[in-house]
C-alpha cells in the first residue's frame, strides 16, 4: 500500500448521445469557438451536421488538421490565430487532433514558438500554465489524450524528436466521449489505436511507478480491451464494443498520466522523431516482443509474479496458467494473436530501416520500464518486431 498522488481529470460526459452536451458546455465560456477537426474524417462523418447544429448559435472558426502535429505546423497555426480571440477550443478527432487543440489552448496565451515549451529541448522553459478552455471529443479509442496533461509534438528528420508540452492545467476542461462518433473510425485506425490503448494499460500496469490506484484502473481497462478490441474490429458498427474500447482508452490516459509508460513508448518516441509513422502502429508492432523480453526478466523477480498471473487471466480468462512460465507465455501468445488478427504491420513494413536500429536503441529511454533493458535487449526487440 504505497502512497500516490492523483492529478485532476476532466469533467466527463460519457455514453451514446453525449455529444448533445457540446452546445451547453461551450456556452459556459462564451460564443467564440475555435473548432479543430480532421480534414476528411469530419467532412465525411454522418454526425457532422449534428455537430454543426449544436454549434450553430456560436461564432465558429473551423480549422482542419491531418497527421500528428509537428513543430512547423503548430507555429504556422499560431501565426494565423494569434490575432484572434476565442472563448474556448474544441477538438473533435483522434489523438493528434486532440493534441493539436490542447497545444493551441496553451500556446495562444503566450507569444513564443512552441519549441520553448517542449520538454528536453535546449531552450526549454516551464509554461506558465495559462490556457484557453479546452474541450476534447475523441473519435478514436487510443491515445487517451482526452484525460492527460500533455500533448506530443514531433519534428521529423535526422535530428528529429517527439517531445511533450506539459502542465496540470492542460488537462482538458471537459471530455465528451460519445461512442457513436467512433462507429465510422476506419478499421486500420481502430486496430492501431486500440493496440495503443492496450499498450498504455499494460505498460502503466507494469510500470515502476504503478500504485494501487493505477492498478485498479489498468486492470479494468485491460479487461475491457480484452473483451472488445477484436470485436470492435470485426463488428465496427456495434456500439457496445465501441463503448467498451472508448472507456478502455480513457482509462489508459488516466493510468499513463499517473504511472508513466515503458519501453514501447520509449521506442515510439525515438522512432517517431525519425519517421513520420502513426504512433499507434509503432506501439502495436512493438508490444508483443517488448513484453516478451520484459517478462523474461520479470519472472525471475517474485514481486512481479502476482501481476503476471493477473494479466494472463485478464487477457485470456478461459486459461488458468499453472506456473509463472506458462502465465508469461500465455500473455505473449495472446498479444501476438491480437496483432495478427488486427493486421498490425511489422516495423519493416512501416518503413523503419534496419540500419537505424542501432540509433533508435541508443535514443530510447525506458525510465518507467519494470526491469532494466540494455542496448542489446532493445536491438533484439527491434529486430524481432
Amino acid at each position: 500500500m504505497n502512497g500516490f498522488y492523483i492529478a485532476p481529470t476532466p469533467h466527463l460526459y460519457f455514453g451514446v448521445g453525449s455529444i448533445a452536451h457540446l452546445s451547453s458546455v461551450t456556452g459556459t465560456w462564451g460564443n467564440k469557438v475555435l473548432l479543430i477537426t480532421g480534414k476528411n474524417s469530419f467532412a465525411n462523418a454522418p454526425w457532422k451536421e449534428k455537430v454543426n447544429t449544436l454549434l450553430q448559435d456560436k461564432k465558429v472558426v473551423h480549422i482542419t488538421h491531418s497527421g500528428e502535429p509537428t513543430v512547423e505546423q503548430i507555429n504556422d497555426l499560431l501565426s494565423h490565430l494569434r490575432n484572434q480571440t476565442f472563448d474556448c477550443i474544441v477538438s473533435i478527432g483522434g489523438g493528434s487532433i486532440i493534441d493539436t487543440g490542447k497545444t493551441l489552448s496553451a500556446m495562444l496565451t503566450v507569444n513564443d514558438p512552441i519549441e520553448y515549451y517542449l520538454e528536453g529541448l535546449p531552450d526549454y522553459r516551464p509554461h506558465p500554465g495559462s490556457k484557453i478552455p479546452f474541450i476534447a471529443v475523441p473519435t478514436t479509442a487510443g491515445t487517451g489524450s482526452e484525460a492527460t496533461k500533455n500533448a506530443v509534438i514531433s519534428k521529423y528528420g535526422t535530428n528529429g524528436y517527439k517531445r511533450s508540452i506539459r502542465h496540470n492545467n492542460f488537462i482538458p476542461n471537459v471530455a465528451i466521449i460519445d461512442p457513436e462518433l467512433q462507429l465510422t473510425c476506419p478499421l486500420p485506425t481502430t486496430a492501431t489505436s486500440g493496440m495503443d490503448a492496450l499498450t498504455q494499460l499494460i505498460e502503466s500496469y507494469f510500470s515502476s511507478q504503478a500504485n494501487l490506484f493505477t492498478d485498479i484502473i489498468a486492470e479494468k481497462g485491460i479487461e475491457l480491451a480484452a473483451r472488445s478490441l477484436l470485436k470492435a474490429y470485426a463488428e465496427p458498427t456495434c456500439v457496445e464494443h465501441r463503448s467498451k474500447m472508448a472507456l478502455a482508452a480513457y482509462l489508459s490516459g488516466i493510468t499513463l498520466a499517473h504511472a508513466g509508460l515503458g519501453a514501447v513508448h520509449g521506442f515510439a518516441s525515438s522512432i517517431g522523431g525519425l519517421y513520420n509513422v502513426a504512433h499507434g502502429a509503432i506501439c502495436g508492432s512493438l508490444l508483443t516482443q517488448t513484453t516478451r523480453i520484459n517478462l523474461q526478466k520479470m519472472i525471475a523477480l517474485p514481486k512481479y509474479h502476482d501481476k503476471v498471473y493477473r494479466l494472463a487471466r485478464l487477457l485470456q480468462p478461459e486459461n488458468s496458467p499453472e506456473n509463472i512460465d506458462e502465465a508469461a507465455n500465455n500473455i505473449v501468445t495472446a498479444l501476438q494473436h491480437w496483432a495478427d488478427q488486427l493486421n498490425i504491420p511489422s516495423l519493416i513494413s512501416l518503413g523503419i530501416k534496419q540500419e537505424d536500429f542501432e540509433k533508435i536503441a541508443g535514443m530510447t529511454q525506458i525510465k518507467n520500464n519494470p526491469v532494466p533493458l540494455d542496448t542489446a535487449d532493445l536491438k533484439k526487440i527491434l529486430e524481432e518486431s
